[in-house]
Parts: structure tokens; C-alpha cells; sequence
């Protein structure tokens, strides 16, 4: 689980510095890639999610709970990427966004809902 949680940190934090090499620190959208509409709000976005993940990659305990929660709110995003494509006119999560989301999503709440059920230790029947 902290391989997971740690990969996926630094994938969103390289992500987030690609986006502001492209978009600068302004509110219009740009495409990531020619792809992923992104601007300065989505990348602070990534680059908090980037953080969040890196860092609970300390723990199997944080890293678990990261993927579990980390992976609702993409599968969130993803959702609402369908219905509103730039909620208040501050983060673009439309487009092949919502693909991605879901897709990131989806992995990591499964991944994290593996873990949750995986024996511990100390729950383990001798």
C-alpha cells in the first residue's frame, strides 16, 4: 500500500508542475498533454492530492486510508466532471478529465479497500 500511495503522490506532483509549466499561475484553461483541460486551481489541486499521497506513503495504516479516501474523492470528481464540467468557473474537471479521475479513482479505492481487508497482525486466527 505505501508503494501505492507514494507512486501515485509523486505522479500528481509531476502532474501538477507539467500543469503549471503550461498554465502558469492563470485561471484559464489550458489542455495538459493536448488532453486534460487544467488550470492554476486544478494543478494546486493535484499538488495537494500529490502531497497527501507521498506523504501517508509513510505508513501502511495512512497509506491505506489514502487510497480509501484519495479514491472517493477522484471517483467524485470524475462524476461531477459529467454534470458540471467547471464548477464555479474555478477547476476544469470536464472532458477526458472525468476518464481519468475515474480511472485513478477506481484503483486506488479498490486497492485500499483490499488492504482494509487483509488480516493485521494482531487480527490474524492462530
Amino acid at each position: 500500500m505505501r508503494g501505492i500511495a507514494k507512486v501515485t503522490g509523486v505522479l500528481f506532483i509531476v502532474a501538477a508542475l507539467w500543469g503549471f509549466v503550461e498554465t502558469g499561475f492563470g485561471m484559464e484553461t489550458s489542455l495538459l498533454m493536448g488532453v486534460f483541460p487544467v488550470n492554476a486551481m486544478h494543478n494546486i489541486a493535484h499538488m495537494a492530492l500529490g502531497v497527501w499521497g507521498y506523504a501517508s506513503s509513510q505508513t501502511e495504516a495512512t497509506a491505506g486510508r489514502f487510497c480509501r479516501f484519495g479514491g472517493v474523492v477522484l471517483l467524485v470528481l470524475g462524476g461531477v466532471g459529467f454534470v458540471i464540467a467547471n464548477p464555479l468557473d474555478l477547476m476544469p474537471i470536464g472532458g477526458d478529465d472525468r476518464w481519468l479521475h475515474l480511472g485513478v479513482g477506481a484503483f486506488l479505492l479498490m486497492a485500499g479497500l483490499v488492504d482494509a481487508a487483509r488480516p493485521t497482525p494482531r487480527t490474524r486466527q492462530r
